[in-house]
C-alpha cells in the first residue's frame, strides 16, 4: 500500500512539474565582446531526482536566441562541455558569432545544465587540500589528501542536504527530454562538445526518437570520462615528431622524444626546486615532482594548438636544467587544482564512472606511460579510492542509432582523440566524421570554414568532405 501511495504521489508531482508553463521573459543578451542582442530567458521546474520519488524540484533556465528565418526548424539546443561548463558562458564567449549564425535555421538555445550558470546553484564547499609550495609532492601525497578532502566536501553538503546523487548524466539527459516537453516540440536538434557530447550520447540512448539533427566535436564516449594514458603519450610523442621539422620553421627540435623521456627520469631521480617572479613582483619557491610536471603537462599544455606549440620550448627549457617557466603552472595546480572541488563536475564525473574492462586496461598503462593517469586529473584515483556510487554499465554503451549526425574531431586536441571518434562514428549509421586536421579540442570558432559547415549541416546540406585542413601550428 505504501508502494503504491508513493508512486501516486511520484506521478502526482511529475504531472505537476510538467504541467507548469514555460517561463518567458524579454532579456538584452550581451557578449564578452560588449555584443548586444535582444532574447529570452525561459526557466522550468524538473524533479531534482526522479528515482526516489521525492517531490523536490529545482529551476532549470536558459537563453533563447529567437531565429530570423521565418519558417524555422526545430530548435537547436547548445550543451556545453564541462561538467560543469554553461551554456550561457558559451553564447558569451568566442562561440557568439556561431549562435548568431545558426539563428538562420532555427531559435538556438543556451541551456544552462542542472547545477550551473542560472539554473539552480549547488553550495560550494569550504573544504580544501593544502599543498606546500616550495616543497616538491608525490602522487602518493595528492591523492592522500584530494580523497580526504573530497570526504569532508561530502559531509558538508549532506549536512546542508545536497543531494548530490541527483547530478549525473543521466539525469541531465531526462532534463533536456523535460526542455523538449516544456517547449511543446515534437523533436530538438542538439548541439554540443566535450562532455556536451557525453551527455548527448546518452539522450540518444534514451530519446534517440525526439532528435532532429545533431553536431557533436570533440568526442566523449559514454565510457570516456576516464580517458587512456596511452593516448594521452601517443599524443605527446606525436607533438615530438611534428617538432622535429617544425613546418620549415628555423627553431626544430630533432631529438624532442628523447629530451621528454629524459627531463621525466630526471625529476622521478630527483625533484628540483625552482622559483619565478609573481604579480607581485616578489620571488615564489616552488617544488616539482615529476607527477607535478606530469600533471602541468596534461592541464594546460595539451587541449589547443596554442597550448601544444609551447611544449618543445618547455622541455628543452627543463632538459637544460630551467624550469621557472613551469614552475609557474605548478603554482596554479598546488593552489588551485587540486585544492578543491565542485560538487555538479565532481558528482556527473564519478557517477558517469569506468567499466571494469577499461579500468583494468587503465591501471596497466599508468607507470608505462610518460604522463601516467593525469590526463584524468585525479578522477581515476578518486572513482577507485572513494565509495562514491556509478550509474549502471548500461549507461555506458553506446548504441547504434540513426540520428543524422555531423561529428568532430581534431588532429592536435590531446583531451580526446581522433582514434576515439572514429570509433564512436561506426555507431551512427546516418552520422558524418569530419577530421580537423590541426585542429584543437575548442575547434568551431578556429576556422570560418567549420562554422559555415555546422551551419550548412543544420541547414540540411550534404557534408561532402572527410577532412577540412587548417593552417599547422609553429612551434615557438
Amino acid at each position: 500500500m505504501k508502494t503504491m501511495v508513493a508512486t501516486l504521489l511520484f506521478f502526482i508531482t511529475c504531472s505537476v512539474l510538467l504541467g507548469q508553463r514555460l517561463k518567458l521573459e524579454s532579456y538584452q543578451f550581451v557578449s564578452k565582446a560588449h555584443d548586444t542582442v535582444q532574447a529570452e530567458l525561459g526557466s522550468f521546474k524538473v524533479l531534482e531526482d526522479r528515482t526516489n520519488g521525492g517531490s523536490d524540484s529545482i529551476q532549470l533556465s536558459f537563453i533563447r536566441f529567437k531565429s530570423t528565418n521565418p519558417k524555422p526548424g526545430n530548435p537547436i539546443v547548445y550543451l556545453a562541455g564541462g561538467p560543469g561548463g554553461t551554456g550561457t558562458g558559451a553564447a558569451k564567449g568566442a562561440r557568439f558569432k556561431l549562435f548568431m549564425m545558426l539563428r538562420e535555421v532555427a531559435d538556438v538555445i543556451a541551456f544552462d545544465q542542472r547545477g550551473t550558470g542560472i539554473s539552480n546553484q549547488l553550495p560550494d564547499c569550504p573544504c580544501r587540500a593544502d599543498f606546500l609550495l616550495h616543497q616538491p609532492i608525490d602522487k602518493k601525497e595528492y591523492v592522500a589528501k584530494t580523497t580526504a578532502n573530497i570526504s569532508k566536501c561530502l559531509k558538508f553538503w549532506e549536512d546542508k542536504n545536497v543531494n548530490l546523487h541527483a547530478y549525473n548524466t543521466m539525469e541531465s539527459a531526462n532534463d533536456l527530454e523535460d526542455l523538449r516537453k516544456a517547449l511543446k516540440i515534437d523533436k530538438i536538434s542538439l548541439w554540443g562538445i566535450s562532455y556536451g557530447s557525453h551527455l548527448a550520447f546518452e539522450y540518444i540512448r534514451r530519446f534517440e526518437q525526439k532528435i532532429d539533427k545533431m553536431v557533436l566535436a570533440s568526442l566523449e564516449g559514454p565510457n570516456e570520462t576516464i580517458k587512456f594514458p596511452k593516448e594521452a603519450e601517443d599524443f605527446l610523442f606525436n607533438i615530438a615528431e611534428l617538432a622535429k621539422h617544425n613546418n620549415g620553421s628555423e627553431n626544430k627540435y630533432p631529438n624532442l622524444k628523447h629530451t621528454i623521456i629524459e627531463v621525466h627520469k630526471r625529476l622521478k631521480r630527483k625533484p628540483v626546486v625552482t622559483s619565478y617572479k609573481n604579480r607581485k613582483g616578489t620571488i615564489d619557491t616552488v617544488g616539482i615532482s615529476n607527477f607535478e610536471l606530469q600533471a602541468a603537462m596534461a592541464t594546460f599544455y595539451l587541449k589547443n594548438p596554442n597550448d601544444a606549440k609551447k611544449i618543445p620550448y618547455r622541455y628543452s627549457q627543463m632538459y637544460a636544467g630551467n624550469f621557472s617557466e613551469v614552475a609557474i603552472d605548478v603554482m596554479v595546480i598546488k593552489r588551485y587544482i587540486f585544492s578543491s572541488i565542485r560538487p555538479m563536475s565532481f558528482a556527473m564525473d564519478m557517477q558517469s564512472g569506468i567499466t571494469k574492462e577499461r579500468q583494468k586496461e587503465v591501471e596497466r598503462q599508468i607507470n608505462r606511460t610518460i604522463l601516467g593517469s593525469t590526463i584524468n586529473f585525479l578522477s581515476y584515483e578518486w572513482m577507485t579510492n572513494l565509495d562514491f556510487e556509478q550509474l549502471p554499465d548500461e549507461f555506458r554503451k553506446l548504441k547504434s542509432n540513426k540520428v543524422d549526425a555531423l561529428l568532430l574531431s581534431g588532429t592536435m586536441d590531446g583531451r580526446t582523440y581522433v582514434n576515439s571518434g572514429k570509433e564512436i562514428a561506426e555507431k551512427f549509421e546516418n552520422g558524418k566524421h569530419v577530421i580537423i586536421e590541426n585542429g584543437g579540442h575548442d575547434l568551431y570558432m578556429q576556422s570560418p570554414e567549420i562554422g559555415n559547415m555546422v551551419v550548412g549541416f543544420f541547414k540540411g546540406k550534404d557534408v561532402n568532405l572527410d577532412r577540412v585542413i587548417l593552417e599547422p601550428m609553429i612551434f615557438e
